[in-house]
């Protein structure tokens, strides 16, 4: 073989080698779950300004052969959690089914962006008894001392603007709107994902008001990694180390009323390497359903929240990393309420088989033995 032949059988070999990761990738997909007649019970009724946070229910959890907890199954909702490794990294995913667009919902440590304290992600989960969750997008402004969460475009949560806010002022609105914009996440009153796109935030703004009390959610991070079926690649952030190897996080619909929870560990987790931004869009895009993929918080803040153990509300991604405490998630709500069990039978008492009292009562005058 001349030299020129063995450096092209080389390189041939490398570029098998790197891209065949994905033969890594041996863990089974798991499908969604179908979500279960209704019986024995009445859905709750949810509106995008409250949630009457009654799951999730103990009996509705799915536990494997070990004991270990893999889904959950209600009327309302399904949830089914799954495993893989790619690129020398493990990641890890959970697909949701619900019945109520009402059920995806954010919410934030505080109602106002001035005031958003740190919590675990579990602790918050637990608080809005969420069935599952995953982080959202607020980050802190270290310029505030911590507290006052740090965002580059219009936020919507549960309908309520929360930037600008009420007492925004229009000059300070009118220069915020001339800034570059970002790809923008809007979860609508179907519960679908959609994604807007501008060149400024006032035009990503006038999207957002045009689609009125139809954007239920509106959250600015990204970007987009999917968009009608299609995997979007290139993107470049220094701010976002986009070509850093690193945890990463998404929130990808698959159907009506259906996503697809996914998450990849980073160089912190023992045993993984991280993904790019890049090799993260193409695992996202490994799962053919998608439709729509939007890149959220990485790091360690990426959480993942569902039952471990006996606790329902336990982050079950990236073991052994550091939990970073967050502002705010995106969660699924349960709105189911079963009937409650009948209460058992009274038991017969010798008194009652031997008759009645007034049959046993002693003659008048008479003592009783």
């Amino acid at each position: 073989m001349s030299k020129a032949l063995r450096i092209l059988a080389m390189g041939l070999a490398w570029i098998m080698l790197a891209g065949g990761a994905w033969a890594e990738d041996t863990g089974e997909r798991v499908p969604a779950l179908a979500l279960p007649e209704p019986e024995n019970g009445e859905f709750a009724v949810l509106t995008a300004e409250e949630d009457p946070m009654i799951g999730p229910h103990a009996e509705g959890y799915i536990l494997d052969e070990e004991g270990k907890t893999t889904g959950y199954r209600d009327p309302s909702i399904t949830v089914n959690t799954g495993k893989g490794r790619i690129y020398n990294t493990n990641y890890a995913y959970a697909r949701v089914k619900i019945a109520d667009a009402n059920q995806i919902r954010t919410t934030m440590t505080s109602e106002s962006l001035s005031g958003v304290k740190t919590v675990p992600g579990s602790t918050l989960a637990e608080r809005v008894r969420a069935v599952t969750a995953v982080n959202g997008v607020l980050e802190a402004d270290v310029s505030s001392g911590g507290n006052v969460a740090f965002v580059d475009g219009p936020v919507v949560r549960q309908r309520v603007w929360k930037r600008p806010g009420p007492k925004t002022s229009e000059a300070k609105v009118e220069n915020w709107k001339t800034k570059p914009a970002l790809d923008t996440l809007v979860i609508d009153m179907a519960g679908d994902l959609v994604i807007l796109e501008g060149e400024t935030w006032g035009e990503i703004m006038d999207q957002v008001q045009a689609m009125g009390d139809s954007a239920v959610n509106v959250i600015t991070f990204g970007p987009a990694l999917v968009v009608d079926g299609a995997a979007r690649y290139g993107y470049t952030s220094r701010q976002m180390s986009t070509h850093k190897p690193a945890q990463r996080m998404a929130i990808c619909q698959t159907g009506p009323l259906e996503y697809l929870l996914i998450t990849s560990e980073g160089p912190e987790n023992t045993g993984s390497k991280g993904l790019t931004l890049e090799k993260f869009t193409e695992l996202v895009a490994s799962f053919p359903e998608v439709q729509t993929a939007y890149n959220l918080d990485g790091g360690t803040s990426s959480t993942l929240v569902f039952r471990k153990g006996d606790d329902f509300w336990a982050k079950i991604n990236s073991p052994g990393g550091k939990i970073r405490p967050l502002r705010d998630l995106i969660y699924f709500a349960d709105a189911w309420i079963p009937d409650e069990p009948p209460a058992p039978e009274a038991e017969e008492t010798g008194a009652e088989t031997e008759g009645t009292g007034a049959e046993t009562e002693a003659p008048s005058g008479e003592e009783q033995p």
